[in-house]
């Protein structure tokens, strides 16, 4: 079974590190972007399985960076995370209108966040 891959999107190096060791360690093959450009440019060069996108980011936060994934039809059938620290239902909600298909705020419970991808990549 080829591994598949999951596109991390985040701006602070450390929690860069700790989501790719944690999807390392569950099997996954991990591609990191640290902004919403680079990481649109990781998804035209290699079209990953799945995206786990900060949402407080620099120019481009993960909201507006979903909705160009989703308004893009090459890449609109791509799952999406959003893995942020924004807890408040106002956020969640923008967010899953945005296009995401899961809403997992930080601190994250690693079990949790893969029993989701393995979900999404159904």
């Amino acid at each position: 079974m080829l591994k598949k891959i999951i596109l991390v999107v985040e701006d602070e190096h450390f929690l860069l590190e700790i989501t790719t060791s944690i999807l390392q360690l569950y099997g996954f093959y991990t591609l990191s972007a640290s902004n919403a450009l680079e990481g649109l440019q990781v998804v035209s060069e290699t079209r990953p399985d799945l995206i786990i996108s900060d949402v407080m980011m620099g120019e481009i936060d993960g909201f507006q960076f979903v909705k160009m994934l989703k308004a893009n039809p090459l890449y609109n059938d791509i799952p999406v995370i959003l893995l942020t620290a924004l807890a408040d239902v106002v956020d969640k909600n923008k967010g899953m209108a945005s296009g995401a298909q899961a809403y997992i705020t930080k601190p994250f419970n690693g079990k949790e966040l893969v029993k989701t991808i393995n979900q999404l990549l159904q």
